[in-house]
């Protein structure tokens, strides 16, 4: 295919990239998608998806429809009988037994097509290939997806808006007026009161990051991101102001003042703001683009990235560099420029790893060893399982709180596997396998127990282990371990 390679990774060529380019080809095939253990696969037709298999157990429609509260347990273990005796599917078992009538049952199978595909945005990670094939026989139109309200839905769900922001970069600082086919478009997007507000913003007179600015929701972020991609978006460079600057244009004036022993490991930095006027608008613009771009790069730069210096950089290089971090990111510097306290609180994380940069590299016996681990193999894959088991995690714990707490096990599982030693991978994993249908409160306790073991001033955990023992028949443990949470935080439970 044009435009993009026929197989490569999902960290090169993003999941909502892929989709757009299918849906420009008006693409005839299959998209096949790989993570790790688990495998989906996505037929299209005319660009839009009509149909997908997964081998994962939690991707079943009959488990989709029991944790959307739509079909009873009983009705699910009749379906699963009903599968292996007549060797039919799912929703062959559901029409005959009775279950579902056939409305329902289209309506459920387009929406597991949806389903296994937005969970994809969700991956950190994976490989895909695009397989071409002719159309098969039959009209398989009802069944197809809008691409536009799929994207949408899978931004505004695994997507965090620096993400989306990152992406959008390149075109923050352009004047954006929305053309013709926003109307097309707006049609197609799921809306909200920032949804409308954002198109209302794309009017010619403001740059993309000034309309940004009324996408307050995931689903405003989301439309943002599709607009851009289908070019239903217009750009120009904003126009320069051609008044003479006023003292309100000019940033404050910054002092950085270095205390400590000369010992660099243990040197402070105090960044005072004079009461020189505030930033104009402009400036601010840049700024808080410039913060949010770095914010979003954190986990993929090294302390050299961050300070924006070579590996063989002198110490002189290094001060400086974090001196010049320091004017930009320090809060202190930015308490007069009226930012609001999402970004300060972004570029106070910003500055805290360039202060800790800056501690390892300024000292050189630090600075040695810390070079040593960008060379060692074992320190990335030490680096690269943390990231994983980070994101399995964060994707489990999104289930947890959708009450998919089945769907929640695939993603904690791998989360444990791969960083064993963190209480919080380990309590969560303990307490879906507790609520998962059908409970297993004997694994549940193995993994609760060890999460006591590494943090056992956490409140939930011991609350969790309770209940759980509570549920064996140890109730005189069961309480104590209630009372040890409630010591810890009188409102649990």
């Amino acid at each position: 295919m044009v435009g993009i390679p026929d197989s490569g990774e999902l960290q090169g060529t993003s999941l909502p990239t892929l989709l757009i380019e299918l849906s420009r080809r008006r693409f005839d095939g299959i998209l096949h998608l790989v993570r790790d253990r688990h495998e989906k696969s996505f037929r299209f037709q005319r660009g839009a998806p009509i149909s997908a298999e997964s081998n994962l157990a939690s991707d079943t429609l009959g488990l989709q429809l029991l944790d959307a509260g739509r079909i009873s347990r009983d009705d699910h273990h009749r379906v699963s009988t009903y599968v292996v005796e007549r060797k039919v599917k799912e929703g062959v078992a559901l029409l005959e037994l009775g279950i579902l009538e056939p409305k329902e049952l289209f309506v459920a199978l387009k929406e597991q097509v949806r389903a296994r595909l937005i969970d994809c945005f969700g991956w950190p990670r994976g490989d895909y290939a695009i397989e071409t094939q002719p159309p098969t026989a039959g009209d398989a139109q009802p069944f197809r997806a809008d691409v536009y309200t799929l994207i949408q839905d899978g931004l505004a769900a695994h997507w965090s808006a620096d993400r989306v922001l990152a992406d959008l970069a390149p075109r923050m600082n352009r004047t954006a007026k929305r053309n013709r086919l926003v109307s097309r478009a707006q049609d197609r997007l799921r809306s909200d009161d920032s949804v409308i507000a954002l198109i209302d913003s794309l009017d010619g007179t403001r740059t993309l990051w000034r309309a940004l600015q009324n996408a307050r929701t995931p689903l405003a972020m989301g439309a943002a991101w599709v607009l851009d991609a289908f070019g239903a978006i217009d750009y120009s460079d904003a126009t320069t102001r051609e008044t003479a600057p006023s003292e309100s244009d000019e940033p404050p004036e910054i002092e950085v003042v270095l205390t400590g022993a000369g010992d660099a490991s243990t040197e402070e930095v105090a960044v005072e703001a004079t009461e020189a006027p505030q930033r104009g608008s402009e400036a601010n613009e840049t700024l808080v683009l410039e913060i949010s771009q770095k914010y979003v790069a954190l986990d993929d730069l090294d302390y050299y990235a961050l300070l924006g210096v070579a590996r063989d950089a002198e110490p002189a290089d290094i001060k400086r560099a974090y001196l010049d971090a320091a004017k930009h990111y320090h809060p202190d510097a930015l308490a007069r420029a009226r930012l609001d306290r999402e970004i300060r609180q972004k570029a106070g994380k910003v500055f805290a790893a360039i202060g800790k940069a800056h501690s390892v590299l300024a000292d050189p016996k630090r600075r040695k060893k810390y070079d040593a681990s960008l060379d060692s193999d074992d320190t990335d894959m030490d680096a690269e399982r943390l990231a994983a088991a980070e994101t399995n995690y964060r994707k489990g714990e999104i289930l947890m709180r959708q009450g998919n707490f089945r769907g929640a096990l695939d993603f904690l599982r791998p989360a444990v596997e791969l960083w064993p030693d963190d209480g919080t991978y380990q309590a969560s994993l303990g307490w879906a396998l507790y609520k998962a249908t059908p409970s297993d409160p004997v694994r549940a306790r193995e993994h609760l127990e060890r999460a006591y073991q590494l943090e056992p001033r956490s409140a939930q955990t011991a609350y969790h282990l309770s209940m759980v023992l509570k549920a064996l028949g140890e109730v005189a443990p069961a309480a104590n371990l209630l009372a040890k949470a409630r010591e810890i935080d009188p409102d649990i439970g």
